[in-house]
């Protein structure tokens, strides 16, 4: 149906009606936006912008320290006092046999695992709250929010390894040269921290809830992880399953083996460890890109 009119300048005017029912209840599928990405160009383009995370990470070192009292000594005093206060509740516990090694020692190998990862999963989670103005102002990959944070939380890490030196001077501990294999555990500690946080990043900037949910994963995860307990504890038949869901428990245990008891690496846990860890990585960082397009308008 369609009427004619004088228009401007005395040119005609066609006004049509359309009956309402003929409206589409949806969008055509065509004209809907499908955010697609090729991981490989991703990764390069991550790779390429790599000074990004190391300038992120130097900003959130300074800023956490030079306001500080104390400045770097917190990430040493942080470590430390959990230390002391698990030495204490723990050490007479008989179920967590040491054998020659002194608990503290034991202890202070798993803090210092758990606490890279409670540390850089809980400020990676946040990130992109946390830099919501450069978020929507600049354009880069958004992945380098959560990463530097990984970077800021190694450093912190690295300063905490003083009071290990401390403590095997104390107790005239010497290391084993088996220590050497360390570096390819905390290789997979990363990934799987890279994993979590990149999904926890992005999902929280869509359900801010999630935010409240981090701290209590931290609060049960120091638990549930052989952070205290002897990875031994766990059930045999149990321990290649919760190596794949959890792979800080055989980084712990393979860190304590290696560098206090001087035995080989648990080759097979570390195996399936590392798979879990790739498994989350690439859960993390297809969440992350599914739902990177609308990060900067909703934060």
């Amino acid at each position: 149906m369609a009427d004619t009119a004088e228009g401007v300048g005395g040119y005609p005017m066609t006004l049509r009606v359309f009956d309402p029912t003929e409206i589409p209840d949806e969008p055509d599928p065509s004209l809907l936006h499908h955010h697609r990405y090729k991981i490989g160009k991703s990764v390069r383009d991550l790779w390429n912008r790599r000074e990004i995370i190391y300038t992120l990470a130097e900003r959130d070192i300074r800023a956490t320290y030079k306001e500080a009292t104390l400045g770097i000594l917190w990430a040493v005093i942080t470590p430390l006092v959990t230390l002391v206060v698990m030495v204490f509740v723990f050490k007479r516990i008989k179920s967590f046999n040491t054998g020659d090694v002194p608990y503290a020692l034991f202890a202070y190998c798993g803090i210092l695992a758990w606490g890279y990862f409670s540390s850089a999963f809980s400020s990676g989670a946040n990130s992109l709250l946390s830099n919501k103005g450069l978020l929507s102002k600049i354009h880069f990959p958004r992945e380098c929010f959560p990463l530097a944070q990984l970077l800021e939380s190694g450093v912190s890490s690295a300063l905490a390894t003083a009071v290990l030196v401390v403590l095997c001077l104390w107790f005239h501990f010497v290391p084993h040269v088996q220590a050497a294999w360390i570096p390819l555990f905390l290789v997979i500690e990363v990934i799987f921290t890279a994993g979590v946080a990149l999904a926890a990043s992005a999902l929280i900037v869509h359900v801010r809830d999630l935010a409240q949910v981090t701290g209590v994963i931290i609060s049960l995860g120091l638990f549930a992880t052989p952070v205290i307990w002897p990875f031994s504890k766990l059930p045999v038949r149990f321990q290649a399953v919760y190596s794949f869901f959890n792979p800080i428990g055989p980084v712990i245990d393979n860190i304590r083996r290696t560098f206090l008891y001087g035995q080989s690496p648990a080759w097979g846990l570390l195996a399936i460890a590392l798979a879990g860890a790739l498994v989350y990585l690439s859960i993390g960082f297809w969440t992350f890109r599914r739902l990177e397009a609308d990060l900067a308008d909703i934060a």
